[in-house]
């Protein structure tokens, strides 16, 4: 008699960046990288997607897990590579207002409430830049899209939200994250 053990793959998710990567599904780690430390994890993945303008038309969509309490298996985008200063990812809001987000189970951010008692639900991350060891006391920043307008939140540990508009985008193309 045989018995037969059902595993599971480990998988990451994508999540922000190019429309050709944005919530793909990666199935190339294992259950130990996944454990292993966080710098060691993310990819420049190759686009059909690199924005108009960009100085190199082969550049790389680079991701990488953010923070815990984010799961491993969860990438964010980060921008391109090699760095362009004209990309929407480098885009910063002004004058940020403090707001309560509401996080769906993986901890990711799906709407917030500012002061008016607005709801504004997001319809897709963009970008999340975790702080880093540059700089730990700064915010964790996540660019979305919340009806036809880009945000940028601005997550201050212990749950303190900030929101504010991102600059519009002129001359380059949104899909492609340019």
């Amino acid at each position: 008699m045989s018995e037969t053990t059902s595993s599971t793959a480990p998988t990451v998710r994508l999540i922000g960046g190019p429309p050709d990567w944005d919530g793909q599904v990666l199935t190339h780690v294992t259950e130990a990288e996944l454990a292993g430390p966080r710098a060691a994890l993310g990819g420049y993945l190759v686009s059909s997607c690199v924005p108009a303008g960009h100085p190199d038309p082969g550049a790389r969509a680079a991701y990488e897990p953010g923070n815990e309490p984010l799961s491993p298996g969860l990438w964010f985008f980060q921008g391109w590579v090699p760095y362009w200063s004209q990309a929407s990812d480098e885009r910063r809001g002004e004058h940020h207002e403090l707001v309560g987000v509401e996080s769906d189970a993986d901890y990711l951010p799906v709407a917030w409430v500012d002061d008016d008692g607005a709801r504004h639900q997001i319809d897709r991350i963009l970008v999340h830049r975790p702080a880093t060891g540059e700089d730990d006391l700064a915010p964790d920043a996540w660019h979305v899209r919340s009806g036809e307008r880009d945000w940028e939140l601005l997550y201050e540990f212990p749950d303190h939200w900030r929101a504010a508009p991102l600059p519009a985008i002129e001359d380059q193309e949104h899909d492609g994250l340019g």
